[in-house]
């Protein structure tokens, strides 16, 4: 995954694309925790994540990292798309 940025080449060092997980799913303790998530993020970007409590930050570095799968969507980190690799094979990307 590449876009023009100041008329070069940038790699997109992570990309999701709709990512959700739910945790206890059909249970009174249902929790939606991601919903529809999209985040783009260039090589060489500096990026903070800020919300308030319970508002899914953790998670989303979570399933970004291979923690826990997601429910549905795609992550790709430095152009390759890892979705279903586990946390110990993410790490060597």
């Amino acid at each position: 995954m590449e876009n023009l940025k100041k008329g070069s080449l940038v790699q997109r060092m992570l990309e999701t694309r709709g990512i959700s997980k739910v945790f206890n799913s059909g249970t009174p303790n249902e929790v939606r925790s991601l919903e529809a998530v999209d985040v783009t993020i260039d090589q060489g970007s500096w990026v903070i994540v800020i919300g308030t409590n319970g508002s899914g930050k953790s998670t989303l570095l979570n399933a970004i990292a291979g923690t826990f799968f997601v429910d549905s969507g795609n992550i790709n980190l430095a152009g390759r798309e890892v979705t279903r690799w586990p946390e110990h094979e993410r790490g060597g990307v």
